[in-house]
């Protein structure tokens, strides 16, 4: 079997791997590193150069990141984006099966939480896990959102109960009150009603009771 890589992922490692080049250069002029990163990721994130074009805007995480997973060497294939895709639409995310039990733990919860506070406790934890690079916000944002728009039954279920599901989600019968003749119709409201009308079944009289 033969991989292919497509041409805008080759773009993208190629360029990660030369910032991550000049970075490294940049940061020998220094003596104070983390500033220097600071002002290396102003810089790119303030200009209108080529490679800014390809990455956009990048942390200081990201560097650190990158330069972790090339491990001394120049392989750019090792800066490949590697994306996951889930069934339904094929919706694609960098976020790591870790981190979507983590954040959808969070939100898929009767307490419900907020999707913001579903992200700030997940970068929490994944903080406390001593994990080196934690996804953007609107990372999780746009998560969240596939995961509702394409599973809105099992959110209002699991965060509103199977009242909500039923009122929300689950099929119902409208009625066409032009259709309806005086007396097809009883509403009794939650009151309780005790009066003679005719079994439909029998044709007797009767009493109903409500």
């Amino acid at each position: 079997m033969i991989n292919f890589t497509p041409e805008k992922c080759k773009q993208i490692a190629l360029a990660r791997l030369y910032l991550v080049n000049q970075w490294l250069e940049f940061r020998k002029k220094s003596k104070n590193k983390l500033q220097a990163d600071y002002d290396f990721v102003k810089l790119h994130n303030t200009s209108n150069s080529y490679l800014f074009e390809i990455l956009g805007k990048i942390s200081r995480g990201s560097l650190h990141r990158w330069n972790s997973m090339l491990d001394g060497t120049e392989d750019y294939e090792k800066l490949l984006p590697q994306y996951k895709y889930s069934s339904v639409d094929d919706y694609r995310t960098v976020l790591t099966d870790e981190e979507i039990k983590i954040f959808m733990g969070l939100l898929l919860h009767p307490n419900r939480i907020s999707v913001g506070k579903a992200i700030a406790l997940t970068k929490y934890k994944l903080q406390q896990q001593n994990q080196c690079f934690i996804p953007a916000d609107i990372t999780f944002r746009r998560y969240a959102k596939w995961f509702k728009d394409n599973n809105y039954d099992k959110w209002i279920l699991v965060r509103d109960g199977e009242k909500a599901l039923s009122d929300k989600v689950e099929p119902y019968i409208k009625r066409d009150a032009s259709l309806l003749e005086v007396g097809d119709i009883l509403v009794a409201d939650g009151h309780k009603l005790a009066f003679q009308v005719i079994n439909p079944f029998t044709g007797k009289p009767g009493n109903l009771k409500s």
